[in-house]
């Protein structure tokens, strides 16, 4: 393998694909980068053998063949050359050479038949939607994913697709985050539920452009979901299992809704947030004669409270919530105003965007 290449190219191409590739790993082939080159393209591979990422750009080889090398040495010493200057890389017998103008590194190698490329896999569904759109989706559920559950099938994102609607929605027991989009058209096959893992909902995500507005095509089977975006191609691994019934989650009625003005709720729970149980992070509200008063202590004793008036005329109502969970909700509304659906200390709460049911949060009462 023999050809010249562009140091910001080059490192462009290593970081398309540089998350799926683990930095320490017990299968040393697996901290290694693919790269192929053939007829007038070179290939960038990254695997953990549980999503792959690969990106390709033409180029005019003067010898094809493939290598697998370390990826962070690769990475780290493209992103400490010069800009704008050129690489050439060559192979020769188990090294890869890096050679600039006045640079030379090299690098041990590992074969490239060794590498564990995802076979070909055929695809039963497709859904097509604006990439902006699908990184709202991503960007406005992500966070209430499960981290390391003992309930594996939290661990991950449930895409629902059904017609002309697709969902988005996570939990991790605590809080659940649902957000939809509708389509004008429907998706092309029937309804289908998928469980993308944590990893590869993160590394999509970041793959996202969140102003475009041009199409994306999901491809989807039983066990992977593929995404291809310009000469980006995203592919992972599902989670096999059922996801809980997360419509039995969220409130059906609620007695009370309370407007909140979005960054005013939000900067009155960080401060009171401060003095809260550093473990445990509870808050409590109080509701009364339209007055929100939210309470923290902590184990020295110490307290924090703060008041807002809300539109609130019922009896005495006090419930409690951990305050991240709170935070986390809010942080991710995009509207100035929200609105707070509660009924009982022992109910969970609901937060909305005022006039926008496309997505809502669920955060559990804890007792105080």
């Amino acid at each position: 393998m023999k050809l010249t290449i562009s140091r910001d190219t080059l490192l462009e191409q290593l970081n398309h694909v540089i998350g799926a590739i683990e930095k320490k790993h017990t299968k040393k082939i697996l901290e290694n980068l693919y790269i192929s080159v053939k007829e007038k393209e070179i290939v960038f591979i990254g695997t953990d053998l549980e999503i792959e990422l690969s990106s390709s750009v033409e180029i005019i080889p003067d010898i094809e063949g493939s290598v697998t090398t370390s990826a962070r040495k690769m990475l780290d010493i493209c992103k400490a050359l010069p800009s704008e200057c050129f690489i050439l890389l060559e192979t020769d017998e188990n090294r890869l050479y890096l050679k600039g103008v006045r640079s030379r590194f090299e690098l041990t190698t590992l074969p490239s038949e060794d590498y564990p490329l995802l076979d070909d896999i055929e695809f039963s569904h497709e859904v097509t939607i604006p990439e902006k759109s699908l990184k709202e989706l991503f960007d406005n559920t992500a966070f209430s994913m499960a981290n390391q559950d003992v309930r594996y099938y939290l661990n991950g994102l449930y895409l629902d697709v059904n017609k002309n609607i697709i969902k988005t929605v996570t939990t991790d027991g605590h809080r659940l985050a649902i957000s939809e989009y509708a389509s004008d058209e429907s998706t092309n096959g029937s309804a289908n539920s998928i469980i993308i893992p944590r990893k590869g909902v993160l590394e999509l995500s970041r793959l996202l452009d969140g102003t475009s507005e041009l199409p994306l095509t999901l491809y989807l089977s039983d066990n992977h979901i593929r995404v291809k975006k310009g000469n980006i191609r995203f592919t992972s691994k599902l989670i096999d299992g059922k996801y809980p019934d997360y419509q039995a989650a969220i409130p059906a009625s609620s007695a009370y809704q309370i407007e909140l003005d979005r960054l005013t709720f939000r900067d009155t729970l960080a401060r009171v947030a401060i003095l809260s149980n550093e473990k445990f992070r509870g808050i409590r509200l109080r509701f009364l004669d339209g007055i929100m008063t939210l309470h923290s202590t902590n184990p020295e004793k110490e307290m924090a409270e703060e008041e807002m008036d809300v539109n609130y005329n019922g009896e005495l109502l006090e419930i409690g919530f951990n305050v991240s969970y709170l935070l986390d909700a809010v942080n991710h509304i995009n509207s100035e105003t929200i609105v707070l659906h509660i009924s009982n200390p022992d109910s969970s709460a609901l937060l909305t965007v005022l006039g926008d049911a496309s997505t809502k949060y669920v955060v559990m009462p804890i007792r105080l």
